[in-house]
């Protein structure tokens, strides 16, 4: 998206705060304008009271009138900036709220295979730095800005009133301030978005440090990351420093510039006194209403600046709002009641249009009710497999079915909902054990969690923590140990009741105490429900009824466990290889 069309955007986004958009632009216009007033009175007071036109006396009510205009346009402009920035900053705000909540909205709607082009970092530094540069800009920078602007044309005007040949010199450097605002705009734009690519690039590598930790303790590793990670941070610190070195240079050049015209003008304007063309209440009036002109002008460098960031960032959030999401399916039939049969009807996926197929005309048939294990050597497809049910991902030919209907023609929801998953690794959330077996069914009542909790041994263990239920679990899971975090995770999927369980090995990787445990409650879990098992032990594959050996993409061999070894095929080799013993 250009920088053209990111403003574009940022227009018919802020629409429906225009109202209070105008009205604060019209107050900070008045703002602006109010700030003319000091130097108008000052020089009434210097040309009637303290130097009067030769043979006029001094006019002491003029210096009360003066004050008073002064003390009420200065404290107007205080009100008004007030109200301006009020009024701007909430649109602003509420602006960015609404995005924040598009943003992980879009986040969370995103197909899987387009959520896994990204790190999360780089999602991560779309909520933070992003919104955040967004964030000071609408509290500070644009509403200062409009008063600058409006300061600067009001002295402007006021100066070709008192001394138009005078002010023609502004005129002349104006072009050359033009000019050096333009190109460091450029060199703004560009180092703003090496920024935000950098401090990405530094969130990323922090959120795989902190989710790898014991990884990271196991290897020693502790002093390779450390490098890692000063690597980025000077990274962005370079990008950063260079961004803050073009802000700030820019009104450098253009303050240098015009304090050199300022001293041309004190110059031309004490000799405009001099041979009679200015008053000095006239030009004190000028130089005052010069101050207004330089301060503005240095302010509105820097203004822009940010207001380049902020446009940068901008086009950073719609990147994100702009990826596709989930296919809206709304119009589509519901999903009925199910009995759990899954037919693949020739189905072929592959991850991208240039990667070879993951799937490769895949074709099964699994009954209502029964256990299946997906077995095969590691990258055969059995996870591709399993995805595909609730429609994680979306073949590029064929079907998948339950009970004879295409998955494709119905609502998204619907699919899910008569779904579970229990995955290798449980997925718990910072909140207490009761919250994270709800999720399941948040509709469940405190007595359906125990409930479920005593299904999957997890009771026990919990009523031992003072707390019970109301435990917090920690980031992930993290006070708990890897048996508890897979009972707690059995319990989610016993609470949802599907008809359809997919289990990724939930016994993988455990001792032995916390393995019966979950054994037991896997065999309260399964009957009776369409189960689809990524299969690592033996044990899990004398459970099932069938047995589909994967390899390279295909279906090579179905059965069950004693047919497929009494065929001595590619099946029976693994199970040598893997299970002997």
């Amino acid at each position: 998206m250009t920088r053209n069309e990111t403003i574009a955007r940022l227009a018919t986004e802020a629409r429906p705060y225009f109202p209070r958009l105008i009205a604060g632009t019209l107050l900070g216009t008045l703002s602006g304008l109010l700030a003319i007033v000091p130097p108008w009175a000052f020089g009434q007071i210097v040309n009637r009271v303290l130097a009067p036109a030769h043979g006029t006396a001094p006019v002491i009510g003029v210096l009360y009138t003066s004050l008073g205009v002064t003390f009420v346009a200065l404290t107007l402009q205080n009100l008004t900036q007030y109200f301006q920035t009020y009024l701007i900053v909430f649109s602003g705000q509420r602006l960015i709220s609404g995005w924040r909540i598009a943003l992980f909205e879009r986040v969370l709607n995103l197909p899987l295979g387009e959520f896994d082009k990204w790190r999360p970092g780089e999602l991560i530094a779309r909520f933070n730095s992003d919104l955040q540069i967004m964030t000071d800009t609408t509290s500070t920078s644009l509403p200062q800005l409009i008063t600058a602007v409006v300061t600067f044309i009001g002295s402007f005007a006021y100066m070709i009133k008192l001394d138009w040949f005078l002010t023609l010199t502004l005129v002349v450097v104006a072009p050359i301030v033009s000019l050096a605002v333009s190109n460091f705009q450029k060199l703004i734009s560009a180092s703003a978005a090496r920024t935000q690519e950098r401090i990405g690039s530094l969130s990323s590598t922090l959120v795989e440090i902190l989710h790898g930790q014991r990884i990271v303790k196991a290897f020693g590793r502790e002093s390779y990351e450390i490098e890692r990670f000063r690597r980025r941070n000077d990274d962005y610190f370079g990008a950063y420093m260079k961004l803050i070195q073009f802000i700030n240079t820019q009104p450098l050049v253009v303050s240098t510039i015009m304090v050199t015209a300022v001293i041309v003008i004190v110059w031309l304007s004490a000799r405009e006194v001099l041979v009679g063309r200015l008053t000095t209440g006239d030009v004190f009036t000028y130089w005052l209403l010069l101050v207004n002109l330089v301060n503005p002008l240095n302010r509105v460098a820097s203004f822009v600046g940010d207001l380049s960031k902020a446009v940068i960032s901008s086009g950073r959030v719609f990147e994100v709002l702009d990826l596709p999401r989930e296919e809206s399916d709304e119009s589509k039939a519901p999903l009925p009641s199910i009995e759990g049969a899954i037919a693949f009807d020739d189905v072929t996926f592959a991850y991208a249009a240039d990667e070879p197929p993951a799937l490769s005309h895949v074709s099964a048939s699994i009954r209502a009710g029964e256990i299946v294990a997906l077995v095969g050597p590691s990258g055969a497809g059995k996870t591709t497999i399993v995805n595909l049910v609730p429609r994680f991902y979306v073949p590029q030919s064929g079907a998948v079915r339950i009970d004879g209907i295409d998955l494709a023609t119905v609502r998204l929801a619907d699919v899910r909902r008569h779904i579970a998953i229990v995955p290798q690794d449980p997925q718990l959330f910072r909140t207490s054990i009761l919250e994270n077996i709800r999720y399941g069914r948040l509709e469940a009542s405190d007595e359906e969690v125990y409930a479920a909790a005593r299904e999957a041994n997890a009771d026990e263990f919990v009523r031992q923590f003072p707390d019970g239920y109301a435990t917090e679990v920690g980031e992930r899971g993290a006070r708990l140990s890897g048996g508890e975090r897979q009972r707690i995770s059995i319990a989610r999927a016993i609470l949802r009741d599907p008809r359809i369980l997919i289990l990724d090995e939930a016994t993988s990787a455990l001792d032995s105490h916390s393995e019966v445990l979950i054994e037991q409650a896997l065999d309260r879990l399964l009957p009776g429900r369409t189960t689809l098992i990524i299969a690592h032990r033996l044990s899990t594959i004398r459970r099932a009824n069938t047995i589909l050996y994967i390899e390279g993409g295909r279906v090579l061999e179905f059965g069950t466990h004693d047919e497929l070894l009494a065929r001595n095929g590619p099946y029976a080799r693994l199970h040598a290889a893997q299970f002997a013993g």
